[in-house]
C-alpha cells in the first residue's frame, strides 16, 4: 500500500495539472515506459530498428525509471492496481531489452530488426534464450536453450 501512502503524503505538493515533485502517477509512468519501449526496443515509429547503442541507452533510461517508480504515486486503490501493473510491465520491458540485447541477430518474425546485426542466423540462434535475474544487484545471467520442434515442418 506504499503508493496510496505516497499519495497521500505528496497530494498538496501538484505544480501543474497532476505533476508533483513527490511522486509520479502511474498513466504518466505508463506512457513514459511505452515511449522508452518504443524508441529504444525497437517499437513501431523506429520502423521495428533498434542496435547495441539504442538498446544499451534503453536500458539506462529504464534504470531512471525505476528509481522515478520507488515513488509511484496510487489515489485510490484502481490506481494502486495500475501502480502494481506498472512495476510489472517495467520488469518485463526490462527483460525484453536484456533478451534483445543478447540474441546477436535479426529475429524476423519477432517483431524487431537488429540494425547492427542485419542477418538472420539459424546456425547460432535457432534456440530459446533463458535469463535469471538476481534480485540482489540486478544482473541477468543469460543462456540458450535447444528448440524442439514438435511438429516436422514439411
Amino acid at each position: 500500500y506504499r503508493p496510496l501512502e505516497t499519495y497521500t503524503i505528496g497530494r498538496n505538493e501538484i505544480v501543474g495539472g497532476t505533476v508533483s515533485p513527490s511522486y509520479i502517477l502511474p498513466f504518466p509512468g505508463l506512457q513514459r515506459l511505452q515511449k522508452l519501449m518504443d524508441e529504444y526496443a525497437g517499437g513501431v515509429t523506429v520502423q521495428y530498428m533498434t542496435n547495441d547503442k539504442l538498446l544499451n541507452m534503453g536500458l539506462h533510461k529504464l534504470k531512471i525509471l525505476e528509481e522515478d517508480l520507488e515513488k509511484i504515486g496510487a489515489e485510490d486503490i484502481h490506481q494502486l492496481l495500475r501502480a502494481w501493473e506498472l512495476k510489472h510491465r517495467h520488469r518485463t520491458s526490462e527483460c525484453v531489452v536484456q533478451h534483445t540485447l543478447f540474441r546477436e541477430e535479426t529475429r524476423w518474425p519477432g517483431y524487431y530488426y537488429r540494425g547492427d546485426k542485419m542477418k538472420l542466423d539459424d546456425d547460432n540462434w535457432h534456440v530459446l534464450t533463458t535469463s535469471h535475474r538476481d534480485r540482489v544487484t540486478g544482473e541477468y545471467k543469460m543462456e540458450k536453450q535447444p528448440l524442439y520442434h514438435l511438429i516436422d515442418e514439411k
